[in-house]
């Protein structure tokens, strides 16, 4: 799919006076049904369909225009963010693949944030924010957590609202202050790291650790691999066996090895001793179905996975 084609036949936003329009626009594009979005997919992957890529594109443009809204507050131009939301649409529907069982909208919403992202941290003037994902989660938190305590929009922070934003945020007031004064306009991204001759600048270091979106929905399959597992493993046990697994790890209020015991009329020891044979019925079961997938989940104690047991 090339892109210029694809943009060339896209409404477009020109400037924030035609946003308006715009977003009626791109409403009148039919939304499409899980069946239809799948054959489309198919259509363009298959056999290079243009009239099919472009479906798939454009009834998403409104998830797009909406996401792009969300950064207003950084001082870009509303014409550039929703380009960039599009591009980022475009790149999901590139790599979409239907038979991850992931609808279209959910896998293209990690592409036109990402994309989103580094348009803006490409304008900003910022310095080195960093390589953590604490550090950028601040730059594209510092906003809204001003805005909760009614700090000023560019208005410096009192020691008081620096110690609450890196509470909330798990990073030092230092960089919150740091971060403040940098979103301010203070210091160009284009700057060098060091003085020497040829350094990087600083925005070479904006690395981002987060997981690819091709990993994301990896990882989601393999949930969902173990979360079938799971209730069929449930079906080897005995019903006083699967009493007692859901009354200790599902629910809400763990129930006592004691009022386990008052209720079958045995002992403490005796209800412990029962939990550990169905815990290990419930391992071996998940090792025949999974296989190797079973050991990225370690010794797959029972409260890590118990959401995906409840509705078993």
């Amino acid at each position: 799919m090339s892109t210029l084609s694809v943009l060339s036949n896209l409404p477009a936003l020109h400037s924030e006076g035609g946003l308006s329009r715009y977003l009626t626009v791109v409403r009148e594009f039919p939304l499409l049904s899980a069946d239809d979005e799948a054959m489309y997919a198919r259509r363009w992957h298959e056999h290079g369909d243009r009239e099919a890529a472009y479906r798939l594109v454009t009834s998403h443009l409104r998830l797009a225009a909406k996401l792009a809204l969300r950064y207003r507050g950084y001082g870009l131009p509303i014409a550039d963010l929703i380009s960039e939301a599009n591009l980022g649409l475009m790149h999901a529907v590139k790599r979409f693949n239907p038979e991850k069982g992931v609808r279209l909208s959910t896998y293209a919403m990690w592409w036109i944030k990402a994309t989103i992202h580094e348009y803006i941290l490409r304008s900003w003037s910022l310095v080195k924010i960093g390589t953590t994902a604490a550090q950028k989660k601040l730059f594209f938190n510092l906003r809204k957590l001003k805005s909760r305590i009614s700090a000023g929009e560019d208005s410096d922070l009192s020691p008081e609202q620096a110690k609450y934003i890196a509470a909330e945020l798990n990073v030092d007031s230092r960089e919150v202050v740091e971060m403040n004064g940098r979103m301010r306009g203070d210091i160009s991204l284009n700057l060098p790291t060091t003085r020497e001759d040829g350094s990087e600048e600083m925005q070479n270091w904006l690395l981002d650790p987060a997981p690819d979106p091709e990993t994301l929905l990896s990882e989601a399959q393999d949930r969902n691999q173990v979360r079938t597992a799971l209730k069929e493993a449930l079906t080897s046990l005995t019903p006083r066996e699967r009493h007692i697994v859901r009354a200790r790890f599902l629910a809400e209020q763990p129930t006592t090895l004691e009022d386990l015991g008052a209720t079958f009329g045995v002992s403490r020891e005796r209800v412990r001793q029962i939990e550990v044979r169905a815990l290990q019925k419930i391992r071996g079961a998940l090792r025949t179905r999974l296989g190797g997938t079973l050991s990225n989940y370690g010794r797959l104690d029972l409260p890590r996975t118990s959401g995906a047991i409840a509705s078993a």
